[in-house]
C-alpha cells in the first residue's frame, strides 16, 4: 500500500522508463483504493492492528455530521462526473489524462468553494445508492431529482462534453436533464464537473465504495491506453503525474492520515488495558 505518498518521476525517463513508472504507480493506486474500500467495509484490519466497523468509522474526527455529510456530497459529484471522462473512447493517453487533469482540477475548485465545515446538501432523505455511478451506453431523458441517470454516450469525443453538461435535454415535464445544484455561486460553472440537484443526503458508506470503483476503472483505464513504450509520447508521464497527484489528493491522503491517527490511539488504549490486567495481577 502506497500510503497516499508522492512517487517521484524519474527525470529523464525514456518511453520505455515512463510506460513503466505508469503501470507501477497504477497497480499501487488500484491496490490503495481495494484497500480502503475493504476497510471502510469493515472486512479487513487496518495493517493488522484494528478492525473499523461503520460504527468506529462514524466517531472518527474527521466524520462528524456536518462534515461526513459534505464529503459524500462531493465524493458523489466527483463520482457521477468521472464515467463521463471514462466513456470518452476516442482519446489518446495524452488527451484523456488531460481531461481527467481538468475534471479534477474543477473538483479542487469545487472543494475550495464548498468545504467540509460549510453548508450541508438537502437532507429530505437517506438512500443508498449501490449502482450510483453505473455507466450508462444510451441517451435517454432524465428527471431533474434522479442523480444516478447521468451518463454519457459512449463514443463521445471531448468535445462533446461541455454541451452534455450544459445543454438542456429536457423530459416530458420540462425540466432540465441535469439540474445545477442550488448551492453554486454565481458565475461558478465547470465544463467537465457535474453538479446535479441530489434531494438527500447520500450515505457516505455507499457513496464511498461506489467512488473508489469508479477511480479503479481509472487507472484500469490509464493502463490500457498505456499500453505498450510506443504509447508514451512525449509530456505523457507529465500528465499522468499531475492527474495521479490530484487523484490521490482527493482519496488518499486525507482519508489514511485519521486512519493512522485513529488506530495509534486505539492501539494505545488497547496496550493500556494489557498492562493493567497484567500489572494488577502482579501488585
Amino acid at each position: 500500500m502506497d500510503h497516499g505518498y508522492t512517487v517521484p518521476v524519474p527525470s529523464g525517463l525514456n518511453p520505455s522508463a515512463s510506460y513503466q513508472h505508469i503501470q507501477d504507480v497504477s497497480a499501487k493506486r488500484v491496490s490503495t483504493l481495494d484497500y480502503l474500500r475493504k476497510v471502510h467495509d469493515g472486512r479487513v484490519y487496518w495493517f493488522n492492528t484494528l478492525l473499523f466497523d461503520r460504527a468506529d468509522i462514524s466517531r472518527l474526527p474527521g466524520f462528524e455530521q456536518k462534515k461526513i455529510v459534505r464529503r459524500a456530497h462531493n465524493f458523489l459529484i466527483l463520482g457521477l462526473s468521472l464515467p463521463m471522462v471514462l466513456d470518452l473512447t476516442t482519446l489518446n493517453p495524452p488527451d484523456f489524462l488531460k481531461a481527467l487533469n481538468a475534471l479534477l482540477l474543477e473538483f479542487e475548485t469545487y472543494q475550495s468553494m464548498h468545504p467540509a465545515d460549510g453548508s450541508s446538501a438537502s437532507s429530505l432523505s437517506r438512500a443508498r445508492l449501490p449502482q450510483m455511478f453505473k455507466r450508462s451506453a444510451t441517451t435517454k431523458a432524465r428527471r431533474t431529482s434522479s442523480a444516478t441517470d447521468i451518463g454519457v454516450p459512449m463514443g463521445s469525443d471531448v468535445s462533446d462534453i461541455k454541451s452534455i453538461i450544459s445543454n438542456t435535454s429536457t423530459s416530458s415535464g420540462g425540466a432540465s436533464a441535469i439540474s445545477v445544484s442550488e448551492e453554486l455561486m454565481p458565475g461558478e460553472q465547470y465544463n467537465y464537473l457535474v453538479t446535479p440537484s441530489i434531494p438527500f443526503d447520500p450515505d457516505f458508506f455507499e457513496v464511498f465504495a461506489s467512488l473508489c470503483d469508479v477511480l479503479i476503472d481509472c487507472y484500469m483505464r490509464i493502463t490500457s491506453l498505456v499500453s505498450s513504450p510506443e504509447k508514451c509520447s512525449p509530456g505523457t508521464i507529465e500528465i499522468f503525474s499531475k492527474a495521479d497527484t490530484r487523484l490521490r489528493k482527493v482519496i488518499v491522503a486525507g482519508i489514511i492520515k485519521e486512519f493512522e491517527e485513529a488506530t495509534r490511539a486505539g492501539v494505545k488504549a488497547e496496550m493500556n488495558g494489557i498492562n493493567k490486567v497484567v500489572l494488577g495481577g502482579l501488585m
